[in-house]
């Protein structure tokens, strides 16, 4: 069984998630019914169109950036596969998308950072796909501050701090998420 505060930030989370997405009405008298013909209370009488979803809180702002409840290392995979969907996606799917709507406004998943074949590998990091970085102060990581300023200063001032606040590790680099170039 999970512990208390996990459970109430999981609960915290899955709120979030329900009220961004508009919440549901129940089914009125009269309304069609589901598939099976019964009312599952998801309000089925829609039509095709995307229900109009609206939110005045971001995923920093509700959530926080603050570590787990408990230590990372002491989560079993449920509880970690939880606290990465209720916490850690949708906070950095949010600074991701404010540092590059175009690219990473709608597609960033479990897969963005995790790579496709993250299930095989049971989410292991860094993933084998993912950008080699350099040793910082190297030639070749002055080369990639040239080639990629804005993305390197952006990953170093809030994408690393972040994560590694979010997981409760003080020592978090890009190492946890990248592979290291040779």
């Amino acid at each position: 069984m999970m512990p208390y505060p996990f459970r109430a930030s999981l609960f915290a989370a899955l709120l979030l998630a329900l009220a961004s997405c508009g919440g549901g009405d129940t089914t009125a008298e009269g309304d069609e019914l589901s598939e099976g013909g019964e009312d599952d209370g998801w309000g089925d009488d829609w039509d095709d169109e995307d229900p109009e979803v609206e939110s005045h809180h971001g995923a920093v702002e509700s959530l926080g950036i603050s570590g787990p409840d408990q230590p990372w290392d002491d989560m079993n995979a449920e509880e970690r596969e939880w606290y990465m969907i209720g916490k850690v996606l949708p906070i950095m799917k949010e600074l991701f998308a404010e540092h590059d709507a175009d690219r990473w406004g709608s597609g960033y998943g479990c897969e963005t950072c995790h790579g496709d074949d993250m299930q095989a590998r049971e989410y292991a990091m860094p993933p084998t796909a993912s950008y080699r970085v350099p040793e910082p102060g190297s030639a070749a990581w002055t080369s990639m501050e040239g080639i990629f300023g804005e993305t390197v200063t952006f990953m170093a001032e809030t994408v690393t701090p972040t994560m590694g606040t979010l997981l409760g590790e003080e020592e978090y680099t890009c190492f946890h998420c990248h592979p290291r170039a040779e």
